[in-house]
């Protein structure tokens, strides 16, 4: 019952001490600098004018660093984007019970189309229409000054902070990962898999243990769809394994049992040399093609 709750509201996976710590200090560190800087820069005035959103992307890029939705691609585009659309909804909407939700569902929109989904967008979007006269004034300045400001100031602030520590990195890209072997079930999954799997799941990826086991899965899926269209059965036909020493073996297909699909597709064989031989048994037409490695041809007598 506890764990049917816990998926209904979807409680987070937990996080160690020091990274609850280190991401604690980051986002004070961030908005603290943020603020100052805006002001040296800005004035006093300028500095109120500090977006709300900062905060929010504040959370992502110091408490999910390794997060699509806090790539700097996403960060910069979603939030520049959606200023831009949030100043063109306040100039030519005036109403504002239309022009604040049609700046926010835009921005979602432009931000799909962009693959720059970053949720604090929606809120930069939504503070050009109903921030007041100090945001609408600036009509398109908003877009340099505070949005493009303010992303650089914490842009560089998660950069030199996230890099301190050797087990996270910003952007992602400049994580190390050390190789700690694979699953025999999954080593011959490729990027290409894994790319491919992203884009059939339908999923936005800043993902749970749920969420990546599902683009594992399909990853597998789709490796096995390429060892099945990759192999030509014929009948009669012997094929090895080609493992090293008593693991070698020879099948002879002797048999087929025809299905639509592939997954029940039975083929029938004989063991004619090495391990097991004179054995013969049945197995799908997937598993042959993942064992047999080779097309062998018998020696003439």
């Amino acid at each position: 019952m506890l764990n049917t709750l816990k998926r209904f509201w979807g409680f987070q996976n937990n996080v160690v001490v020091s990274e609850k710590v280190v991401a604690t200090i980051g986002g004070m560190l961030a908005i603290f600098l943020c603020f100052f800087l805006t002001t040296w820069l800005l004035g006093t005035e300028g500095a109120a004018a500090i977006l709300p959103s900062m905060g929010a992307s504040t959370v992502l890029l110091f408490a999910v660093p390794h997060g699509q939705l806090s790539t700097p691609w996403a960060f910069f585009a979603g939030n520049v984007l959606s200023a831009i659309v949030g100043v063109t909804s306040a100039q030519y909407i005036e109403n504002l019970f239309i022009a604040a939700p049609v700046a926010v569902s835009l921005s979602i929109f432009i931000m799909h189309l962009s693959r720059s989904l970053h949720p604090p967008g929606g809120a930069t979007a939504l503070a050009a229409v109903i921030g007041g006269s100090a945001i609408t004034d600036l009509s398109y300045w908003y877009v340099l000054t505070p949005t493009i400001i303010n992303c650089m100031i914490l842009f560089a602030v998660a950069i030199l902070f996230n890099n301190l520590f050797h087990w996270r990195r910003y952007p992602q890209s400049l994580m190390r990962y050390k190789g700690i072997g694979y699953n025999p079930d999954t080593r011959r999954i490729k990027m290409r898999h894994i790319h491919e799997a992203i884009n059939r799941s339908e999923l936005v990826i800043d993902a749970s243990d749920e969420q990546i086991k599902h683009i594992i899965d399909l990853a597998d899926t789709i490796l096995h769809e390429e060892l099945i269209a990759g192999f030509e059965l014929e009948m009669g036909a012997f094929y090895t394994n080609n493992q090293p020493g008593r693991l070698w073996s020879v099948r002879q297909v002797v048999d087929e049992r025809k299905h639509n699909c592939k997954h029940k597709h039975l083929l029938i064989y004989r063991v004619v040399e090495g391990d097991g031989k004179g054995f013969s048994d049945c197995c799908t037409y997937q598993e042959f093609a993942e064992w047999a490695k080779m097309k062998m041809t018998p020696s003439q007598v």
